[in-house]
């Protein structure tokens, strides 16, 4: 009776562990984040917003960057068969490092890709209000011709990483400035380690930080703030820690991005030090979750649940096992108590 009585406690044990990871594996996609401060603090966030904060140091993995060509394709405006309108534009991004309160200028060649008509396309910018200066507000371009738009950066009087965009008709060209000042006792760089600078939702930003005395070598403590961004200017991460440097330092810091919209982004740094602040950034993008994660999580839950199922037929097999050997005893002893007697 008692070896009854234990199998039975043992079954109801693994029933509640079985209803328990199902309702674990049902929650998952929508439970809250944990994550802890990096530079080794006691900080802990429990983040149960879209977008999550933290990073976490990972194993770096690199990749060559080859920026996209973007093509328009634009409906002309009324009807009668406005012929539509296709351009080529050339660079799609610009990463610029400037001093404060200097200046820069640069080209972007436009091409109508159309042979047997003119196109015409506005010209303007986004988040870039006293930083850029365009040549013009509208492009007209001959059939197969590429023309110039002269465009002008001016750096701001103060230190930080700006991003905006140049629009020209549909087509987006993405900036991004790293406004340093002019004597700098440390440079930094950080570098996007994803491969083809791509992450899923709900992934990893894996980067790469360099921090590089200039002057003489001095024990200084730096504060490293930073910051995801986009190119709209909207700021959607932000993170801090503090650093005792006194040579030059690599650092892998990796950051939960969670549901960030799909998109363009810029990851910024900004390495404050006494009197100073030395920016940089990288891009990188958002793109879909691949399938083939949520695929494997689904089949990870049909071989636990096939498994726990296995587990609960051996245990009824067992008690019924157990049952008749019981009920064949009982038979055995009154058939043999008369005798007995």
């Amino acid at each position: 009776m008692k070896k009854i009585m234990d199998v039975r406690k043992r079954s109801s044990v693994l029933l509640i562990l079985f209803f328990t990871l199902i309702i674990f594996f049902s929650q998952v996609t929508s439970a809250d984040v944990i994550s802890l401060n990096s530079g080794g603090g006691e900080e802990f966030v429990l983040t149960p917003d879209n977008y999550v904060e933290g990073f976490f140091s990972g194993i770096p993995g690199g990749a060559a960057e080859a920026p996209p060509e973007e093509e328009e394709e634009e409906e002309g405006g009324g009807g009668g068969g406005t012929p539509s309108i296709s351009i080529l534009v050339e660079p799609t991004r610009f990463d610029e490092d400037l001093v404060i309160n200097t200046a820069v200028s640069r080209v972007i060649k436009v091409t109508n890709l159309r042979t047997s008509s003119s196109a015409t396309v506005d010209v303007s910018q986004e988040n870039l209000d006293g930083i850029v200066t365009l040549g013009t507000t509208s492009l007209t371009i001959g059939p197969s011709q590429t023309v110039e738009l002269g465009v002008f950066f001016e750096a701001p009087g103060e230190p930080d990483v700006y991003t905006g965009r140049i629009l020209i008709g549909n087509v987006a060209v993405l900036v991004t400035l790293n406004v340093r000042e002019g004597e700098l006792l440390f440079d930094s760089n950080i570098a996007v380690l994803n491969e083809n600078f791509e992450v899923p939702q709900k992934g990893v930003l894996k980067t790469l930080v360099n921090l590089i005395p200039l002057g003489d070598p001095a024990r200084l403590d730096i504060t490293l703030d930073f910051t995801i961004k986009d190119y709209a200017g909207e700021v959607y991460l932000t993170k801090s820690e503090t650093l005792l440097v006194e040579e030059q330092m690599e650092l892998n810091r990796n950051f939960d991005i969670g549901n960030l919209p799909l998109g363009e982004y810029v990851i910024a740094l900004k390495l404050i030090y006494p009197n100073g602040v030395a920016p940089s950034s990288a891009h990188f993008k958002v793109i879909e979750r691949p399938p083939v994660i949520v695929i494997g999580k689904f089949i990870l839950f049909l071989i636990i649940l096939i498994l726990l199922i296995a587990i609960a037929i051996i245990i009824i097999l067992i008690v019924r096992k157990l049952r008749e050997r019981k009920k064949k005893k009982q038979s055995q002893t009154s058939q043999a108590g008369p005798f007995q007697g």
